[in-house]
Protein backbone atom coordinates (compact mmCIF):
# COMPACT_ATOMS: atom_id res chain seq x y z
CA UNK A 1 0.00 0.00 0.00
CA UNK A 2 1.28 3.70 -1.02
CA UNK A 3 1.81 5.93 1.64
CA UNK A 4 1.30 9.10 -0.22
CA UNK A 5 -1.48 9.75 -2.32
CA UNK A 6 -1.13 8.89 -6.13
CA UNK A 7 -1.82 12.81 -6.83
CA UNK A 8 0.58 13.08 -4.31
CA UNK A 9 3.01 10.78 -6.59
CA UNK A 10 2.27 12.66 -9.78
CA UNK A 11 2.89 15.87 -8.20
CA UNK A 12 6.43 14.91 -6.93
CA UNK A 13 7.13 13.19 -10.24
CA UNK A 14 6.74 16.51 -12.03
CA UNK A 15 8.96 18.36 -9.45
CA UNK A 16 11.49 15.42 -10.85
CA UNK A 17 11.03 16.15 -14.32
CA UNK A 18 11.74 19.88 -13.56
CA UNK A 19 14.98 19.06 -11.67
CA UNK A 20 15.97 16.73 -14.57
CA UNK A 21 17.94 19.30 -16.71
CA UNK A 22 20.55 19.44 -13.56
CA UNK A 23 21.46 15.77 -14.36
CA UNK A 24 21.88 16.13 -17.90
CA UNK A 25 25.71 15.47 -17.82
CA UNK A 26 25.90 13.62 -15.13
CA UNK A 27 26.08 9.85 -14.69
CA UNK A 28 25.01 8.67 -11.12
CA UNK A 29 23.75 10.44 -8.32
CA UNK A 30 21.94 9.63 -5.15
CA UNK A 31 18.36 10.72 -4.07
CA UNK A 32 17.63 11.67 -0.70
CA UNK A 33 15.03 13.11 0.88
CA UNK A 34 12.74 12.85 4.53
CA UNK A 35 10.54 10.63 3.00
CA UNK A 36 12.26 8.10 1.00
CA UNK A 37 9.10 7.26 -0.83
CA UNK A 38 8.80 10.71 -2.17
CA UNK A 39 12.39 11.09 -2.80
CA UNK A 40 11.81 7.69 -5.61
CA UNK A 41 8.91 9.73 -6.98
CA UNK A 42 11.50 12.43 -8.05
CA UNK A 43 13.72 9.58 -9.02
CA UNK A 44 11.02 8.68 -11.19
CA UNK A 45 10.24 11.76 -12.38
CA UNK A 46 13.81 12.33 -13.68
CA UNK A 47 13.74 9.49 -15.45
CA UNK A 48 10.74 9.97 -17.63
CA UNK A 49 12.32 13.20 -18.21
CA UNK A 50 15.05 12.05 -19.41
CA UNK A 51 14.76 8.35 -21.02
CA UNK A 52 14.35 9.84 -24.37
CA UNK A 53 17.87 10.92 -24.62
CA UNK A 54 19.55 8.47 -22.19
CA UNK A 55 18.99 4.75 -20.50
CA UNK A 56 18.07 5.41 -16.87
CA UNK A 57 18.39 3.39 -14.18
CA UNK A 58 16.44 3.53 -10.35
CA UNK A 59 18.50 1.93 -7.59
CA UNK A 60 16.29 1.03 -4.50
CA UNK A 61 18.77 1.24 -1.59
CA UNK A 62 15.88 1.79 0.95
CA UNK A 63 13.82 -1.28 0.62
CA UNK A 64 9.99 -1.54 -0.87
CA UNK A 65 9.98 1.54 -2.88
CA UNK A 66 6.64 1.56 -4.31
CA UNK A 67 7.06 4.42 -6.91
CA UNK A 68 10.22 2.42 -8.20
CA UNK A 69 8.17 -1.33 -8.40
CA UNK A 70 4.85 0.52 -10.15
CA UNK A 71 7.17 1.27 -12.75
CA UNK A 72 9.00 -1.89 -13.38
CA UNK A 73 5.63 -4.61 -11.83
CA UNK A 74 6.23 -7.03 -9.04
CA UNK A 75 7.05 -5.89 -5.49
CA UNK A 76 9.98 -7.99 -4.65
CA UNK A 77 13.40 -9.33 -6.46
CA UNK A 78 16.26 -10.50 -6.07
CA UNK A 79 18.38 -7.64 -5.96
CA UNK A 80 21.20 -4.92 -5.05
CA UNK A 81 21.97 -6.93 -1.12
CA UNK A 82 22.45 -10.04 -3.40
CA UNK A 83 23.87 -8.88 -6.45
CA UNK A 84 26.75 -6.93 -4.18
CA UNK A 85 27.09 -10.17 -1.57
CA UNK A 86 27.59 -12.50 -4.43
CA UNK A 87 29.51 -10.20 -7.14
CA UNK A 88 26.89 -10.89 -9.40
CA UNK A 89 26.53 -8.79 -12.26
CA UNK A 90 23.73 -6.24 -12.37
CA UNK A 91 22.12 -7.30 -15.20
CA UNK A 92 21.05 -10.14 -13.67
CA UNK A 93 18.91 -8.50 -11.55
CA UNK A 94 17.69 -5.13 -14.06
CA UNK A 95 14.04 -5.48 -14.62
CA UNK A 96 12.97 -3.00 -17.49
CA UNK A 97 10.16 -0.69 -17.16
CA UNK A 98 7.06 -1.72 -18.47
CA UNK A 99 6.54 1.50 -20.67
CA UNK A 100 9.80 2.76 -21.01
CA UNK A 101 12.67 0.56 -23.31
CA UNK A 102 15.24 2.73 -21.60
CA UNK A 103 14.50 3.15 -17.96
CA UNK A 104 15.68 0.21 -15.57
CA UNK A 105 14.88 -0.47 -12.00
CA UNK A 106 17.57 -2.65 -9.80
CA UNK A 107 15.50 -3.94 -6.73
CA UNK A 108 16.64 -3.86 -3.30
CA UNK A 109 16.79 -7.37 -2.46
CA UNK A 110 17.13 -9.33 1.03
CA UNK A 111 16.79 -7.19 4.13
CA UNK A 112 18.47 -5.32 5.42
CA UNK A 113 19.31 -2.83 2.81
CA UNK A 114 20.45 0.21 4.37
CA UNK A 115 23.59 -1.15 5.59
CA UNK A 116 27.13 -0.41 5.30
CA UNK A 117 27.50 -3.70 3.44
CA UNK A 118 26.03 -2.52 0.65
CA UNK A 119 25.75 1.39 0.83
CA UNK A 120 29.64 1.49 1.58
CA UNK A 121 30.39 -1.39 -1.18
CA UNK A 122 33.67 -1.29 -2.95
CA UNK A 123 31.83 -1.91 -6.03
CA UNK A 124 29.98 1.40 -6.41
CA UNK A 125 32.76 3.30 -7.97
CA UNK A 126 33.74 0.66 -10.57
CA UNK A 127 29.75 0.80 -11.39
CA UNK A 128 29.47 5.17 -11.63
CA UNK A 129 32.66 4.88 -13.75
CA UNK A 130 30.74 2.46 -16.27
CA UNK A 131 27.92 4.24 -16.43
CA UNK A 132 29.78 7.36 -17.34
CA UNK A 133 31.10 5.77 -20.38
CA UNK A 134 27.77 4.00 -21.73
CA UNK A 135 26.22 8.18 -21.03
CA UNK A 136 23.88 6.74 -18.79
CA UNK A 137 22.57 7.88 -15.95
CA UNK A 138 22.41 5.73 -12.21
CA UNK A 139 19.75 6.95 -9.61
CA UNK A 140 20.53 5.50 -5.82
CA UNK A 141 17.54 6.33 -3.83
CA UNK A 142 18.61 6.27 -0.05
CA UNK A 143 17.95 6.77 2.85
CA UNK A 144 19.17 9.81 5.18
CA UNK A 145 20.27 7.70 8.05
CA UNK A 146 21.56 4.68 5.77
CA UNK A 147 24.48 3.43 7.12
CA UNK A 148 27.93 4.16 4.31
CA UNK A 149 25.54 6.97 3.00
CA UNK A 150 29.36 9.23 2.85
CA UNK A 151 30.89 6.81 0.85
CA UNK A 152 28.00 5.67 -1.49
CA UNK A 153 27.54 9.42 -2.48
CA UNK A 154 31.57 9.87 -2.64
CA UNK A 155 31.51 7.30 -5.43
CA UNK A 156 28.68 9.62 -7.40
CA UNK A 157 28.79 13.32 -8.70
CA UNK A 158 26.55 14.59 -5.50
CA UNK A 159 22.97 13.99 -4.29
CA UNK A 160 19.17 15.37 -5.42
CA UNK A 161 17.97 16.86 -2.21
CA UNK A 162 14.12 16.32 -2.00
CA UNK A 163 12.32 18.68 0.52
CA UNK A 164 15.32 18.50 2.91
CA UNK A 165 16.70 21.29 5.55
CA UNK A 166 19.91 22.08 4.32
CA UNK A 167 21.76 21.40 7.69
CA UNK A 168 21.12 17.65 7.06
CA UNK A 169 22.77 17.78 4.20
CA UNK A 170 25.41 19.99 3.31
CA UNK A 171 28.56 17.48 3.84
CA UNK A 172 27.44 16.72 0.34
CA UNK A 173 27.92 17.86 -3.37
CA UNK A 174 24.64 18.86 -4.40
CA UNK A 175 23.73 17.92 -8.04
CA UNK A 176 19.92 19.24 -7.71
CA UNK A 177 17.36 20.47 -5.05
CA UNK A 178 13.62 19.37 -5.07
CA UNK A 179 11.17 21.49 -2.95
CA UNK A 180 7.53 20.28 -1.87
CA UNK A 181 4.99 20.88 -4.52
CA UNK A 182 1.87 23.19 -3.78
CA UNK A 183 -0.75 21.33 -1.66
CA UNK A 184 1.11 18.25 -1.26
CA UNK A 185 0.63 16.48 2.03
CA UNK A 186 3.13 13.93 4.50
CA UNK A 187 6.22 15.83 3.74
CA UNK A 188 7.49 15.16 7.05
CA UNK A 189 6.58 11.37 7.14
CA UNK A 190 9.33 9.52 8.58
CA UNK A 191 11.66 7.32 6.62
CA UNK A 192 10.57 3.66 6.15
CA UNK A 193 12.56 1.42 6.82
CA UNK A 194 12.02 -2.21 5.60
CA UNK A 195 10.70 -5.09 7.19
CA UNK A 196 13.07 -8.50 6.57
CA UNK A 197 10.94 -10.53 4.20
CA UNK A 198 11.84 -14.18 2.45
CA UNK A 199 9.65 -13.94 -0.41
CA UNK A 200 11.12 -13.83 -4.44
CA UNK A 201 8.99 -13.29 -7.41
CA UNK A 202 7.07 -15.78 -9.01
CA UNK A 203 7.63 -17.60 -11.99
CA UNK A 204 5.97 -15.32 -14.43
CA UNK A 205 7.67 -12.52 -12.80
CA UNK A 206 11.21 -13.99 -12.74
CA UNK A 207 9.87 -13.98 -16.89
CA UNK A 208 9.59 -10.35 -16.89
CA UNK A 209 13.15 -10.30 -15.36
CA UNK A 210 15.15 -12.49 -17.81
CA UNK A 211 13.09 -10.60 -20.49
CA UNK A 212 14.19 -7.27 -19.02
CA UNK A 213 17.36 -8.12 -18.45
CA UNK A 214 17.89 -9.22 -22.08
CA UNK A 215 16.61 -6.07 -23.46
CA UNK A 216 19.26 -4.26 -20.95
CA UNK A 217 22.22 -6.54 -22.52
CA UNK A 218 20.81 -6.16 -26.22
CA UNK A 219 20.88 -1.90 -25.91
CA UNK A 220 24.21 -1.47 -23.68
CA UNK A 221 26.18 -4.47 -26.31
CA UNK A 222 24.41 -2.01 -29.28
CA UNK A 223 24.52 1.32 -28.17
CA UNK A 224 27.35 0.94 -25.61
CA UNK A 225 29.63 -1.89 -26.27
CA UNK A 226 32.06 -0.62 -23.44
CA UNK A 227 29.03 0.09 -20.71
CA UNK A 228 29.73 -1.32 -17.64
CA UNK A 229 26.10 -2.61 -16.28
CA UNK A 230 28.38 -5.88 -15.12
CA UNK A 231 30.51 -6.59 -12.12
CA UNK A 232 33.69 -6.24 -14.81
CA UNK A 233 33.09 -2.90 -16.10
CA UNK A 234 34.86 0.22 -15.97
CA UNK A 235 37.96 1.05 -13.34
CA UNK A 236 37.34 2.45 -10.14
CA UNK A 237 37.11 6.30 -10.16
CA UNK A 238 34.33 8.77 -10.09
CA UNK A 239 34.88 12.78 -10.78
CA UNK A 240 37.85 14.60 -9.57
CA UNK A 241 37.03 17.73 -7.36
CA UNK A 242 37.73 20.85 -8.63
CA UNK A 243 41.09 23.07 -7.92
CA UNK A 244 39.76 25.63 -5.24
CA UNK A 245 37.04 23.85 -4.36
CA UNK A 246 36.60 20.82 -2.73
CA UNK A 247 38.53 17.76 -3.20
CA UNK A 248 37.07 14.42 -4.56
CA UNK A 249 36.13 12.97 -1.12
CA UNK A 250 35.31 16.26 0.18
CA UNK A 251 31.81 18.09 0.48
CA UNK A 252 31.00 20.84 -1.76
CA UNK A 253 29.69 23.79 -1.83
CA UNK A 254 26.62 25.32 0.09
CA UNK A 255 23.07 24.08 -0.92
CA UNK A 256 19.84 26.39 -1.41
CA UNK A 257 19.85 29.52 0.65
CA UNK A 258 16.14 29.55 2.37
CA UNK A 259 15.35 32.19 5.11
CA UNK A 260 16.32 29.93 7.98
CA UNK A 261 19.39 28.93 6.65
CA UNK A 262 21.37 32.55 6.05
CA UNK A 263 22.97 34.89 8.05
CA UNK A 264 22.92 38.71 8.45
CA UNK A 265 26.46 39.69 8.09
CA UNK A 266 27.92 43.07 9.57
CA UNK A 267 30.39 45.43 7.26
CA UNK A 268 33.73 44.55 6.41
CA UNK A 269 36.07 44.90 8.65
CA UNK A 270 38.54 46.55 6.50
CA UNK A 271 36.95 48.73 5.28
CA UNK A 272 39.43 51.36 5.53
CA UNK A 273 41.31 48.55 2.47
CA UNK A 274 38.32 49.87 -0.35
CA UNK A 275 40.83 52.03 -2.21
CA UNK A 276 43.18 49.14 -2.58
CA UNK A 277 40.48 46.21 -3.24
CA UNK A 278 41.63 43.63 -5.92
CA UNK A 279 37.67 43.61 -6.99
CA UNK A 280 38.41 42.13 -10.67
CA UNK A 281 37.93 38.90 -11.39
CA UNK A 282 36.58 36.79 -14.30
CA UNK A 283 33.24 34.59 -14.47
CA UNK A 284 34.12 31.67 -15.77
CA UNK A 285 30.69 30.25 -15.53
CA UNK A 286 27.37 30.50 -13.28
CA UNK A 287 25.95 27.25 -13.64
CA UNK A 288 22.92 26.05 -11.19
CA UNK A 289 24.84 23.35 -9.92
CA UNK A 290 27.97 23.17 -8.22
CA UNK A 291 29.36 20.03 -10.25
CA UNK A 292 28.47 22.32 -13.17
CA UNK A 293 30.83 25.36 -11.98
CA UNK A 294 33.07 22.38 -10.75
CA UNK A 295 33.86 20.84 -13.64
CA UNK A 296 34.23 24.48 -15.84
CA UNK A 297 37.07 24.76 -13.18
CA UNK A 298 38.33 21.78 -13.47
CA UNK A 299 38.66 21.73 -17.44
CA UNK A 300 40.06 25.33 -17.45
CA UNK A 301 42.89 23.89 -14.98
CA UNK A 302 44.63 22.19 -17.21
CA UNK A 303 44.74 24.34 -19.74
CA UNK A 304 45.46 27.45 -18.31
CA UNK A 305 46.84 28.14 -14.27
CA UNK A 306 43.92 29.69 -12.72
CA UNK A 307 44.74 31.94 -9.47
CA UNK A 308 42.66 32.57 -6.91
CA UNK A 309 39.28 29.58 -8.41
CA UNK A 310 36.39 29.70 -5.70
CA UNK A 311 33.10 29.02 -6.33
CA UNK A 312 30.37 31.26 -4.93
CA UNK A 313 27.24 30.49 -4.16
CA UNK A 314 24.41 33.26 -5.14
CA UNK A 315 21.09 33.41 -4.53
CA UNK A 316 19.99 35.45 -7.86
CA UNK A 317 16.38 36.11 -9.04
CA UNK A 318 13.48 34.17 -7.96
CA UNK A 319 15.53 32.97 -4.66
CA UNK A 320 17.50 30.41 -7.15
CA UNK A 321 20.90 29.78 -6.10
CA UNK A 322 23.23 29.63 -8.73
CA UNK A 323 27.18 28.55 -8.28
CA UNK A 324 29.53 30.98 -9.72
CA UNK A 325 32.99 30.08 -10.78
CA UNK A 326 35.04 33.08 -10.05
CA UNK A 327 38.92 33.24 -10.51
CA UNK A 328 41.54 35.86 -10.29
CA UNK A 329 41.80 39.24 -7.73
CA UNK A 330 43.45 41.99 -9.75
CA UNK A 331 43.21 45.92 -8.47
CA UNK A 332 43.08 46.92 -12.60
CA UNK A 333 41.12 45.34 -15.39
CA UNK A 334 44.23 44.38 -17.68
CA UNK A 335 45.03 41.04 -15.45
CA UNK A 336 41.19 39.75 -15.67
CA UNK A 337 41.18 40.41 -19.73
CA UNK A 338 44.54 38.72 -20.56
CA UNK A 339 42.57 35.47 -18.27
CA UNK A 340 39.62 35.63 -20.12
CA UNK A 341 41.19 35.93 -23.61
CA UNK A 342 43.78 32.96 -22.36
CA UNK A 343 40.85 30.98 -21.60
CA UNK A 344 38.62 31.66 -24.81
CA UNK A 345 41.86 30.90 -26.85
CA UNK A 346 42.46 27.28 -25.62
CA UNK A 347 38.84 26.59 -25.55
CA UNK A 348 37.70 26.43 -22.30
CA UNK A 349 35.19 29.35 -22.60
CA UNK A 350 33.28 30.12 -25.51
CA UNK A 351 33.02 33.18 -27.10
CA UNK A 352 30.79 35.43 -25.98
CA UNK A 353 30.39 33.75 -23.14
CA UNK A 354 32.70 34.27 -19.48
CA UNK A 355 32.81 37.40 -18.56
CA UNK A 356 35.27 40.18 -16.45
CA UNK A 357 33.71 41.33 -13.12
CA UNK A 358 33.74 43.35 -10.00
CA UNK A 359 33.75 41.46 -7.11
CA UNK A 360 35.15 43.48 -3.88
CA UNK A 361 33.76 41.36 -1.40
CA UNK A 362 34.48 38.01 0.29
CA UNK A 363 34.44 35.85 3.47
CA UNK A 364 38.03 36.45 5.55
CA UNK A 365 38.49 33.09 6.51
CA UNK A 366 42.11 34.10 8.26
CA UNK A 367 44.39 37.21 8.32
CA UNK A 368 48.10 38.22 9.09
CA UNK A 369 49.66 34.97 8.61
CA UNK A 370 52.18 33.45 6.86
CA UNK A 371 52.10 31.49 3.20
CA UNK A 372 52.91 28.28 5.10
CA UNK A 373 49.83 29.00 7.57
CA UNK A 374 47.92 30.30 4.74
CA UNK A 375 48.60 27.43 2.87
CA UNK A 376 47.60 25.11 5.22
CA UNK A 377 44.68 26.72 6.22
CA UNK A 378 43.36 26.97 2.35
CA UNK A 379 43.57 22.82 2.41
CA UNK A 380 41.63 22.64 5.53
CA UNK A 381 38.88 24.58 4.17
CA UNK A 382 38.52 22.83 0.95
CA UNK A 383 38.78 19.69 3.07
CA UNK A 384 35.54 21.42 4.24
CA UNK A 385 34.17 22.29 0.74
CA UNK A 386 34.80 25.93 1.11
CA UNK A 387 36.27 27.29 -2.02
CA UNK A 388 39.33 29.14 -0.29
CA UNK A 389 42.25 30.54 -1.65
CA UNK A 390 44.98 33.05 -0.76
CA UNK A 391 46.19 36.35 -1.58
CA UNK A 392 49.57 38.25 -0.60
CA UNK A 393 49.16 41.78 1.29
CA UNK A 394 51.49 44.57 0.23
CA UNK A 395 52.98 43.93 3.65
CA UNK A 396 53.85 40.46 2.73
CA UNK A 397 51.46 38.90 4.78
CA UNK A 398 48.90 37.04 3.33
CA UNK A 399 44.90 36.38 4.16
CA UNK A 400 43.06 33.67 3.26
CA UNK A 401 39.64 34.54 1.64
CA UNK A 402 36.35 32.32 0.67
CA UNK A 403 33.81 33.34 -2.08
CA UNK A 404 33.84 36.55 -4.53
CA UNK A 405 30.63 38.68 -4.48
CA UNK A 406 29.21 41.59 -6.02
CA UNK A 407 27.21 42.42 -2.70
CA UNK A 408 27.94 41.76 1.14
CA UNK A 409 24.11 40.08 0.68
CA UNK A 410 25.30 37.59 -1.87
CA UNK A 411 27.57 35.96 0.76
CA UNK A 412 24.59 35.15 3.06
CA UNK A 413 24.75 31.52 1.79
CA UNK A 414 28.45 30.56 2.32
CA UNK A 415 28.41 32.65 5.19
CA UNK A 416 26.03 29.92 6.59
CA UNK A 417 28.07 27.51 5.87
CA UNK A 418 31.61 28.57 7.21
CA UNK A 419 29.51 29.06 10.54
CA UNK A 420 27.88 25.39 10.62
CA UNK A 421 31.62 24.69 10.06
CA UNK A 422 32.35 26.00 13.23
CA UNK A 423 33.93 29.57 12.40
CA UNK A 424 32.45 33.22 12.81
CA UNK A 425 32.29 34.62 9.13
CA UNK A 426 33.59 37.99 8.46
CA UNK A 427 33.05 39.88 5.88
CA UNK A 428 35.87 41.56 3.81
CA UNK A 429 37.24 43.47 0.80
CA UNK A 430 39.02 41.61 -1.29
CA UNK A 431 42.68 42.61 -1.11
CA UNK A 432 46.27 41.15 -2.25
CA UNK A 433 47.15 39.25 -5.21
CA UNK A 434 48.19 35.92 -6.07
CA UNK A 435 51.42 33.93 -5.45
Amino acid sequence: MRRTPPANSLAWQEEGRRAAGALKDVAAAVVLGRNAEQAADVAVGIALALCNHRQVVLADLVGELDPLYELAGGDDALGLTDCLRDELPLNDIARRAMAHDTIFVLPAGTPPVATLRTLGHERWPKLVRGFAEAGALLLLVAQLDGDGLDTLVSATQGIVAVDTPPQLIRRFPLVATVDAPAGVVDSTLPMRRPAAKGRRWALAALLSVAIGTGALFWWQAVRHPTAALSASSGAAGRAQGTLGTAPASAPAATVAATAADTIRLGDPVNAADSARSAFFAVEVVAANTVAGANSVLRDGATAVPLPAPTVAPVALGGGTLWYQAVVGAWRTRIGADSLLAALRLRGVVREGEGRVVRRPYALLLEDGVSRQVANAAVAVWLGRGIGAYALEQDDGRVRVFAGAFETPLQAASLAAWVRDAGTTPVMAIRTGRTY
